[in-house]
């Protein structure tokens, strides 16, 4: 799995697993551009990985004359994009659904939905042109199983879902494809500050038939498979990643927190 020749574009590319799967494309000596919407993240990355073969931009993916500018900037400076990794994503407050309040709703989904959207379309049309591509979109299992508290962010997930379907049905005649990969709860990423307690990860772990979170690398090694040849013919499908939690239900994060803890 060697990504010698490629360009990779991340979204959320400069912290958490956005930051992992970045230096992982970069060791298999891939061409690797990354956005993020915060400042300092982005300057204290771009800092770090000076010297390599590296974009690193200071935006938004809700704008979508800025993603269509860097679809532009990455293609002129190494004459293609080959992979887009749609990474980019934040989570709701966990609250019931009578509970949600308009502006987390629709932050949720203007960055999770819409903005995806936008790269995927920006960059798309440079895959269009020239006749090759691979989108790889990171959902996640509650888009498709649910769990209570999160309705905004599983609405939002499951939407690059049906992205992903409907694009594989219209663009693969241009040699572009895509898929979505739906990981359960991982130990990083978003999770970082909620995995210092020791029983919310017991709690997860408890949650899943293997029995532990997973883990970062699991999901960066999964993108790396669904990025590279080997992996051409899945199209338009959705693999999930959650250690079997499918169908395991238990208590719910939701309940978690509502109960007092000792």
């Amino acid at each position: 799995m060697q990504f010698g020749n490629k360009v990779v574009f991340i979204t959320g590319g400069t912290k958490g697993l956005g930051r992992a799967m970045a230096e992982a494309f970069l060791a298999e000596g891939a061409a690797v551009a990354v956005n993020g919407r915060n400042p300092d993240a982005t300057a204290k990355f771009a800092e770090e990985f000076k010297g390599q073969r590296i974009l690193v931009y200071n935006n938004d993916i809700t704008n979508f004359e800025e993603m269509e500018q860097t679809a532009t900037e990455v293609v002129n400076s190494w004459g293609k994009v080959d992979i887009l990794i749609n990474n980019a994503s934040i989570v709701n407050p966990l609250v019931p659904a009578e509970k949600i309040k308009k502006d987390d709703f629709d932050k949720v989904i203007d960055i999770n939905l819409k903005g995806t959207f936008y790269a995927t379309q920006a960059f798309g049309k440079k895959m269009i042109t020239q006749k090759s591509g691979r989108i790889i979109n990171i959902a996640s299992q509650v888009a498709l199983f649910g769990e209570k508290g999160f309705l905004p962010y599983a609405i939002s997930k499951a939407g690059l879902i049906a992205m992903a379907r409907g694009l594989s049905y219209e663009w693969s005649k241009y040699g572009v494809t895509i898929c979505t990969l739906a990981p359960g709860f991982i130990k990083g990423g978003m999770n970082e500050g909620l995995i210092k307690k020791e029983a919310f990860v017991n709690f997860l772990s408890g949650k899943t038939p293997i029995g532990r979170m997973g883990t970062v690398d699991e999901v960066v090694g999964t993108v790396l498979f669904l990025a590279s040849d080997m992996a051409h013919y899945i199209n338009g499908e959705t693999i999930v990643m959650d250690g079997g939690m499918t169908g395991y239900t238990q208590e719910g994060l939701l309940d978690f927190f509502s109960k007092p803890r000792t």
